[in-house]
């Protein structure tokens, strides 16, 4: 009975830590960042959203150009980018979210 209480913690704690890890960006993301002249302390990573994060974290770790530092450069580049213009976007037009559909 110990044994069957103990392996469903363990298995709780495992789910809990993996999940709580999937959001946000690491600290390998913010060396690959500051490689790619995107300093850890710069406006756009201050502004992205957990979910901005977790899909620039799969494109610096996931991607499937790590093979190719260079497409690797150039989507994070990109994604970046589009982060940019979504932020421009909302201080241009406060009170909106550039994702929200117009009625």
């Amino acid at each position: 009975m110990q044994y069957s209480t103990l392996v469903k913690a363990s298995v709780a704690f495992l789910l809990l830590s993996t999940s709580a890890r999937a959001f946000g960006l690491t600290d390998s993301d913010y060396d690959y960042l500051t490689t790619q002249n995107v300093p850890r302390d710069s406006s756009v990573l201050r502004g992205l959203s957990p979910k901005e994060q977790a899909r620039l974290h799969a494109i610096i770790t996931i991607g499937a150009t790590n093979n190719d530092p260079a497409a690797q450069a150039k989507n994070v580049a990109e994604e970046i980018a589009v982060y940019q213009s979504h932020q421009l976007w909302e201080q241009t037009h406060p009170g909106k979210l550039w994702d929200v559909p117009k009625r």
